[in-house]
């Protein structure tokens, strides 16, 4: 009899390690699974122990040990993979198991097809792997990437190159596989099972070296000749996971990498300030010379939309500048193509009562009620309450939570009944561009129209193929904008300026950055405060600037890279959320917590409310501070060096 130590494969487990009892001896990094909470569930063996030599223990134990239910494999992860788990679960605060659930596919985790035995390429000595990072263009970037694979082929070795998404996994297996089509595999959460099987098969059986195109998810098959690792599109948010257990995938990866002795590219086109920062401090060598200024073909304009007669306060907005009509009249003239960016979906972002100023808000929330038309059709502008020509009525609709409402309403505060819509949306956009030029060929991007992959391809290939047609999008058609551009038009990111987070102005800057890339003969950024210097510095391509300006602030509020923030969230009742942060304030109080409401503070109910600690560089992970984490309430979300503060 022994009794088996293991770590559950799942989220929202709150403890490290579960113990079971085995008529057989089971050894670490085998797979199994175990009953937990009425349901079979994966865990990944640590250690077994005879039960004679854990008869205290037993005797101690709270409640009887259950048996465990079933070996699946002795033989599943390989040994590096769990040790980077382990190293990542211990940064992120959560357990080793929760970070195996979310960099494993859990379609094959149970799958008797993926179980490999282990390769006889374990006993070759480890490598010591390189670290790089590379920051250019895309198409230097991709040239790069093609010479690059081609010596680790050359070396009788294979590369894995990680993307953020399906779409940006697709383009880049189109620019890679010549030549080496039939070594070169795509792995994404978007195939089925069945598929999934067997392309993994296929990867492990393979005698030649192979390229491995795909999200971090993968990184775990057997291939044992894995010598590169490159992580594109670096500064993506989609690698850092927006569910428990907030772990940061490019951290994982660079761990995973270190763990295999493999090399490691990060690329982007604007790396992120702290991989900048830490490249500056030795931790990375330039696969290439370092570019801190990107040059561009395009004309660069900053149009001021004061001159265009709007006025915010009171509901007047313009949504195209002189500049922009001459663009797309331009564009129209020559047969070209122009990519129009709005930021925000919706007719119109808020409304505001005209007597008190009140802003309308959701029911259910604390967030502002956007305006949208019900049928999202192009049509003439109307107040709320009010329908188009075509009939289309206008709804509320909250962003955050989905509640929908008429616009039939009376200010909550006053009962006035001047409803005023500031700013602009996507869709008031697309009505102010066809009224200007009722005949153009115009699409659009949003979520609100779009709802899966399959239909924003077939919409972008449909603009790409219509001469003289205008694409109207949010950030989520730019990685569908495959090919050069004429033009691309930024209708405004004031907006975005004004949340008070302090990784916007880098957010809004490598947003500008990108597009510009883009464009060819015109590049046109459209402001209400031109003299805001990122504004500057991004149309010249500036990097090296605004990197200096941006570790110059972090530096003198002690942001990131020169510290290590930790963000405790509670999400429910308003009593009980201030008692809990009266009391991490107390628990944490060495540590200096501040604690804040959330920039939206309801949401569906529910109050949201913050702590945050700022650990000092080089003072995290602290295994102090972490064992006072895990007294924390499972209801409390930790989040490490999070995305956003607010």
């Amino acid at each position: 009899m022994h009794v088996i130590t293991v770590a559950p494969i799942k989220r929202g487990i709150p403890v490290d390690e579960l113990s079971y009892f085995t008529s057989e001896d089971i050894p670490p990094g085998a797979l199994v699974t175990v009953p937990l909470r009425g349901r079979k569930t994966p865990a990944l063996v640590i250690r077994s122990t005879p039960a004679e030599n854990a008869k205290a223990e037993i005797k101690r134990a709270e409640f009887a040990l259950k048996k465990l239910d079933h070996i699946h494999a002795k033989h599943f992860f390989r040994r590096e993979f769990v040790d980077a788990c382990t190293l990542t679960a211990n940064y992120f605060a959560t357990t080793t198991g929760a970070v195996i659930h979310s960099t494993f596919p859990n379609a094959l985790i149970l799958s008797k097809k993926v179980i490999a035995p282990p390769s006889r390429e374990m006993k070759k000595p480890k490598r010591h792997g390189e670290k790089y990072v590379f920051q250019a263009e895309e198409s230097e970037r991709r040239a790069a990437y093609k010479s690059h694979i081609r010596e680790v082929f050359a070396r009788n070795a294979s590369c894995y190159f990680i993307l953020p998404s399906i779409q940006d996994i697709e383009h880049m297996y189109a620019g890679l596989e010549k030549g080496i089509q039939e070594y070169t595999f795509v792995l994404h959460g978007g195939l089925s099972k069945k598929e999934l099987e067997r392309r993994w098969a296929s990867i492990t059986t393979m005698i030649h070296p192979v390229l491995i195109i795909g999200t971090p998810l993968f990184l775990a098959i057997p291939r044992y000749d894995i010598e590169s690792i490159i992580l594109e599109r670096e500064s993506a948010s989609a690698y850092s996971l927006q569910g428990r257990p907030f772990i940061d995938l490019r951290f994982f990866a660079e761990t995973f990498a270190a763990a295999v002795g493999a090399d490691i590219i990060l690329g982007d086109l604007f790396l992120r300030t702290e991989t900048l920062y830490r490249k500056e401090q030795g931790f990375f060598e330039a696969l290439q010379r370092q570019k801190y200024r990107l040059p561009s073909l395009a004309k660069q304009t900053i149009a001021d939309m004061r001159a265009s007669g709007e006025q915010p306060a009171t509901g007047k907005v313009a949504v195209c500048s002189a500049e922009l009509v001459d663009i797309l009249e331009d564009v129209r003239a020559k047969g070209t193509h122009c990519f129009i960016l709005g930021v925000r979906r919706g007719f119109a972002p808020m409304t505001v009562c005209g007597d008190c100023g009140t802003v309308i808000s959701c029911e259910h929330c604390s967030a502002p009620m956007v305006l949208h038309k019900k049928s999202g059709l192009a049509g003439e502008v109307s107040a709320p309450g009010h329908t188009d020509k075509n009939d289309t009525p206008r709804i509320f609709l909250c962003h955050r939570c989905g509640f929908e409402r008429n616009t039939e309403i009376l200010c909550p505060n006053c009962k006035g009944w001047r409803l005023t819509p500031l700013g602009f949306g996507i869709t008031q956009a697309e009505e102010a561009i066809r009224r200007r030029f009722p005949d153009a060929q115009i699409f659009r991007v949003d979520r609100d129209v779009i709802k899966n992959h399959a239909a924003a391809r077939a919409i972008m290939e449909k603009f790409y193929q219509t001469p003289g047609s205008i694409m109207i999008g949010t950030e989520m058609a730019i990685p569908y904008l495959t090919e050069p551009l004429a033009a691309v038009a930024i209708l405004s990111v004031n907006s975005l300026l004004t949340i008070p987070d302090f990784r916007m102005g880098e957010r809004v800057f490598r947003l500008l950055l990108i597009l510009r890339e883009k464009a060819r003969e015109h590049f046109l950024v459209q402001t209400r405060d031109p003299n805001i210097p990122l504004f500057a510095l991004a149309t010249d391509g500036n990097i090296g600037e605004f990197l200096r300006t941006e570790l110059d602030m972090r530096h003198r509020l002690g942001y990131p890279p020169f510290s290590t923030l930790l963000k405790f969230t509670y999400e429910g009742k308003k009593a009980e959320g201030a008692a809990l942060m009266a009391e991490i304030e107390k628990t944490f109080g060495a540590y200096h917590p501040v604690t804040f409401p959330s920039f939206i503070v309801r949401i569906k109910g529910k109050y949201r409310t913050n702590a945050l600690l700022k650990i000092p560089e080089n003072g995290w992970p602290n295994t102090e501070l972490t064992e006072l984490i895990r007294t924390l309430p499972p209801e409390v979300e930790v989040r490490v060096n999070p995305e956003s503060v607010i």
